[in-house]
Order: structure tokens, then sequence, then C-alpha cells
């Protein structure tokens, strides 16, 4: 059952590319973050098959050499300071010098920041392929630089929607259009962006589950005493408004507890507004049927996932929702909204799980998401049978050499399509006061925006997530579905 993990070269792998830059916003991961988690994958696996790979992104000063990849640039930074932990990469110091020996055969760029230009420059004045990841959703994320006065202010969404989010789709597909190919998450992103005049090759090459870490033996029983089996609900996610989470409390506390007396809900994360989630669960009298232990390592959330019962998001804004694949990995059902991306990829509907539409009525939705969340806990078979076909399914979509496979052949369709359409030689000069200026501009903007909301606390316990090059060798359990149902 579990996705083999040898990566034999393909017929016909010339060794290209040799040399692979990855463009990432974390060089010391602070807290959890599913790019990174990906990008952490990309450079172990590549490095083991002899590609040379090389991280590229803000010098972080809490940094300590065991915390850097092997090969890594660390760009001279800025911190957003209403997200600690988070540096924004500047282009100081000459980093846009021609003299700068940057010889990469492909350059990858897995990044939300304007860190992009870099890639674009290297591709404008070197010819080097560039492939651009898209990460995020903006018309769901920008409540997050929003001041906390203005979150309630319908007219304020309305102008930034008008402004901001047009701006920002608008600069980011002519970003994508001047590199060689667009990395989307999921069908309904590659929808996104073609509406919106991408027209470079786009490939939808959903994200792994790496089975050194999923595929271990359940520690013990993590719950509360008093969370009874079978009636437990899990979710994993940040600790911000987009999440949704305030919605999932609410249907939890109108609909679910009524129906189930012993469901429970544990929330694991942190961000900020988890206050804020304790302080809702509060005022809606569940307070005791909630548990908030915070954010934990990656390679400890295998037995949250084996121990829970349900799986409940009501995030709409995932370019892919890594959390839900790993669930359903581990043999856990998956009841959430459906929200014509990545979430809507991976959860079948009466086969792995149950999605439910979220709207036009809200109301409503939130009693259908509740039914199908109750419908799963009432039934044990049912539960039993969602549980043993979301693990299978979720190994041939998220087997780690199927990803593998699929960004070597879009590294190639980057290189033909450089080749097809070569850039136009470019003054080293203009070039790099162009891309230099947008890069400092935008990624400026940015940190000017940082100081609209107080700093957030983000994992206050401070647990550690797993390096680039410390992912421990962990014991072999039994199959999901031998474990889970025997």
């Amino acid at each position: 059952m579990n996705a083999p993990n040898d990566f034999r070269p393909r017929p016909g792998f010339d060794g290209w590319p040799r040399r692979i830059a990855i463009l990432s916003d974390y060089v010391r991961l602070p807290y959890a973050n599913g790019a990174t988690f990906a990008t952490q994958f990309l450079y172990r696996e590549l490095t083991r098959r002899g590609h040379e790979v090389t991280i590229i992104g803000p010098r972080d000063p809490d940094a300590k050499p065991a915390d850097l990849p092997e090969r890594h640039i660390c760009l001279p930074s800025l911190p957003l300071r209403n997200h600690p932990g988070v540096y924004l990469p500047m282009p100081l110091e000459g980093i846009l010098r021609e003299k700068r020996d940057w010889n990469f055969d492909v350059v990858l760029g897995q990044t939300a920041s304007n860190l992009m230009e870099l890639g674009l420059w290297l591709r404008a004045t070197r010819g080097i392929p560039l492939l651009a990841v898209n990460t995020v959703h903006v018309p769901s994320v920008y409540p997050v630089v929003m001041p906390e006065s203005l979150q309630d202010s319908k007219a304020a969404h309305w102008i930034f929607q008008k402004s901001f989010l047009r701006i920002a789709d608008r600069a980011s597909s002519s970003a994508y259009n001047s590199t060689d190919g667009l990395i989307v998450l999921s069908e309904g992103l590659k929808r996104y962006w073609v509406e919106r005049g991408v027209t470079v090759p786009i490939h939808v090459i959903p994200r792994c589950v790496e089975p050194k870490i999923f595929d271990t033996a359940p520690g013990a029983d993590p719950f509360p005493k008093g969370f009874r089996p079978g009636a437990r609900i899990l979710v994993v996610c940040r600790h911000t408004r987009e999440k949704g989470v305030e919605r999932l409390l609410e249907i939890f506390a109108r609909y679910i507890v009524p129906a189930v007396p012993d469901a429970t809900l544990t929330l694991i994360g942190d961000g900020p507004d988890h206050d804020l989630f304790r302080s809702t669960a509060e005022a809606l009298g569940v307070r005791e049927r909630t548990h908030f232990p915070g954010e934990f390592p990656v390679t400890a959330l295998p037995t949250w996932y084996r121990h829970a019962d349900l799986f409940a998001y009501t995030s709409l804004s995932e370019t892919y929702g890594q959390v839900v694949s790993e669930a359903l990995w581990s043999g856990l059902p998956v009841v959430a909204f459906a929200d014509g991306m990545g979430v809507s990829q991976q959860v079948e509907h009466d086969v792995t799980g149950m999605l439910v539409e979220p709207g036009p009525d809200a109301e409503m939705a939130d009693w259908r998401f509740a039914r199908a969340a109750v419908s799963i806990l009432r039934n044990p078979r049912k539960r039993q049978t969602l549980a043993a076909q979301a693990a299978s399914r979720a190994r041939d979509r998220s087997a780690p050499h199927k990803m593998l496979e699929r960004f070597l052949d879009a590294f190639g369709a980057a290189r033909d399509h450089r080749d097809a359409a070569p850039p136009p030689p470019a003054n080293p000069h203009l070039a790099a006061a162009l891309h230099g200026g947008r890069w400092a501009f935008i990624n400026g903007l940015v940190y000017g925006l940082g100081h609209l909301r107080p700093p957030a606390v983000v994992n206050r316990h401070g647990r550690r997530q797993p390096n680039w090059n410390d992912l421990p060798e962990v014991p072999a359990r039994r199959p999901v579905t031998q474990a889970r149902l025997g």
C-alpha cells in the first residue's frame, strides 16, 4: 500500500537539471507552513537523487547553522512586524550585480513574496528557465493585513477588493506570464489563473504526503481524558480568521453538540487569532468540549490524526490544504466545505468524506455541514468504510514519487518554453533597476502594512518543526486500514 520511495532515473533522463535553485520564504521554519514543508521535501529528495539544490531566501537572525540547508543563499531582509519569525528579502547589498555567480539550470519560485523578481531577473539576464508556484489565494487572505478596527467594515472590505485585489491579481498574472510556466495545486486554481489572463503553461501538481512522517506507529492517545473515542472531531490549521474557525465553532455549538452529546472539538494550531477563537468557544458555551493544545511539529501530527474520528474543515482559502491530505492519508474521514480549489480536489463526496456547499444561504450550509458530521459520528461502520477509502485514495493521489516526477516534467517543459521563446537580450543595469525596484517597492509596502496590526503570537509553545536535514527516522507501523479497522 505504501508508495514507492526509490526514485530511479526515468528512461532518457540526461541528468538535467543538475543545478536547481528554489526561492523560499523561509530558511528557518518558525511555525507550520505547508509550502515550506513541500519545499523541504523537494530539497531532500532532489538532493538524494544527485541534483544540486540551493535554497534562496531571507536572512533570519535567529537561524542557527543546523537550521539551514547545506546549500543556501540568505538575502538581506526586513522583519514582518505583525508575524514574528517572518522576514521579507530585499534586493540590497548589490544582490542583482551581474558579477554574482548565479549558474543554475532552472529556478523554482515557491514564494508568496516579491522574491519572485529575483527569478525574473535571472531569466531576463541569464536565460535561466523559471517556474512559479502559486501558494496563496489572495482574495481569501487579504483580511490578515487589515487593521482590527476595519474587520467588520463592509466599506473597507469593498475598497480592498476593488483596489488591492485587482492590483494583486494583475501583478501576479503579469509576473507569471514572464516565466516559463506556472505550477498550481488544483484544477480550480488553474481555471482561476486562466480566467485572469495567464497564458504560459500551467501544471497541476498536488502536494505529497511524506511516508517517513505519516507511515509511522501512532503514539499514546494525546487527547484529554473525557474526550471519548468515537466522537472526536479534529481540525489542524493556522489560527487566523481566513481559516473559518469561528464558523466551525458555531456549527459545533449550535448543531453538533445537541445531536451528539459526547462530541468534542480539538483545534491544533496557533496564530494571531488564537485567543479570539478561545473566547468564541467560551461565549458559545462549549469551552469544556474544545481543546486548544497549540501548534505541534509535523512529525507529531500522525498520532493526533490516528486517534481522532473525524476531520472538519471550514476554510475556503486553501490553494491546496495539506492538512486535509494528511488526514485522508492517515485514514481519517473529512467533512469540509467545497472551495472549488484544493480541498474540493482532495475530498471525494461520500467516498472519502463529505463535501458541503458553503452557500448561498450560510445558515443552511452550516446545518448541512453539521448533518454530514453527525451522520459520520453516529455511524461507526460508515466511518470505517470512509477511513479505508480515504487512506487508499490519498496514497494514489499524494504518493511522493508522483509529485517528484511531475516536477521533473515541469522543469523540462520550462526549458522547452524558454528555448521556444528565449528572452530578448537585456541590459543588465536596466534589468537590475526594473526587477530590483519592483522587488524593493512591493516588499517595502508589505513591510509597511505589517505595522497596521499588532504583532501576532505564533507557536507560543515554541515547538520546533523539523529543519531541512533532520527528518527523523521513525518506526514503521501496520497499514492504515488494518490499524484503524482491526
